[in-house]
């Protein structure tokens, strides 16, 4: 079993060298590699279909439950285009000395259209970092995100197959039942998730997503 992800905080202000530093958090995973946990916004759109470009087959099918051999721009327009609160994410990364970010996953919810408090998950993670627990960091840091507002379950749909995300939604205390021929549904009641982030880190995860959503309103009101 991996490691729970260790939590190391956000840089300092004099250390920040690129635009939104201030709105990634850094942990260590349980193998020892360090990554930054940030809100993803729309000028990630071409980062998002360089990243599904490179993912196999295999892991596509995982992820939408089906065959899907490209993004359209629609596609990655929406799922890049958040509003911070009904549809929000987190994406993954490390970053090189020259400053270049590389994306290795992302999670998000998004809210079930009649049913408020209820949203569901997505989570992806690059071919090469599977089994290192970044998958499980994304999801559970989405937990203190979506109990800010207002969501009270997160609902992930995977295949029966998947072992991975499996053990991600039941490491959480998701109940799992079938759904369709072959698919699960893991349900997690988020006041009683097994969260094993520590409580500065959730918190400073919450403040990161409230400070994306402010800076998005205030984008939005200088238009």
């Amino acid at each position: 079993m991996t490691a729970p992800a260790r939590f190391l905080g956000r840089l300092p202000p004099a250390e920040r060298r690129r635009p939104r530093d201030d709105e990634v958090v850094w942990f260590t995973l349980g193998g020892g590699e360090q990554v930054g946990v940030r809100p993803i916004h729309a000028e990630d759109r071409p980062a998002l279909l360089e990243g599904f470009a490179e993912l196999s087959g295999e892991s596509r099918y995982q992820r939408f439950l089906g065959a899907m051999d490209h993004l359209t721009e629609r596609q990655a327009a929406y799922l890049t285009d958040v509003d911070q609160v009904d549809h929000f994410a987190w994406v993954g990364g490390k970053v090189d000395e020259d400053g270049t970010e590389h994306g290795l996953g992302l999670a998000r919810y998004v809210r079930v259209r009649g049913e408020p408090d209820a949203a569901e998950v997505a989570v992806v993670v690059a071919d090469d970092f599977h089994g290192r627990g970044l998958g499980t960091l994304l999801v559970s840091a989405l937990v203190p995100v979506a109990a800010d507002h207002g969501v009270r379950w997160l609902i992930g749909y995977l295949f029966a197959t998947n072992e991975p995300m499996l053990h991600v939604f039941t490491a959480l205390g998701a109940t799992v039942a079938a759904d369709s021929p072959g698919v699960l549904k893991a349900t997690v009641q988020l006041d009683a998730a097994r969260v094993t982030l520590e409580t500065r880190a959730c918190r400073t995860l919450g403040a990161v997503a409230r400070q994306a959503r402010r800076r998005l309103v205030a984008a939005a009101g200088s238009r």
